[in-house]
């Protein structure tokens, strides 16, 4: 009966590490193609307005976020580039 309840136990494992790995490889391609893939479109947010050292923000409401790799950004706001 012990081995019997050892191979239970051993196909249940591989069965959770089947999942758990697949969730992963899911979530990797979905994180990849948003990055690389994902279609933004940049709109006009209060033109010329200016991000203080400090993050504070002038000529337009107080938003926060960090610049993409396009110099873009969209935390509170719409997206936009400087």
């Amino acid at each position: 009966m012990t081995a019997f309840n050892d191979i239970l136990e051993n196909i249940g494992m591989r069965k959770i590490l089947i999942i758990v790995g697949g969730l992963a490889a899911i979530a990797l391609v979905s994180g990849f193609s948003w990055t690389y893939f994902g279609q933004h479109e940049p709109v006009e947010f209060y033109l010329g307005h200016t991000h203080g050292e400090d993050g504070s923000t002038e000529g337009a409401p107080e938003h926060s976020g960090g610049l993409d790799r396009n110099g873009c950004h969209n935390a509170s706001v719409p997206y936009h580039c400087h």
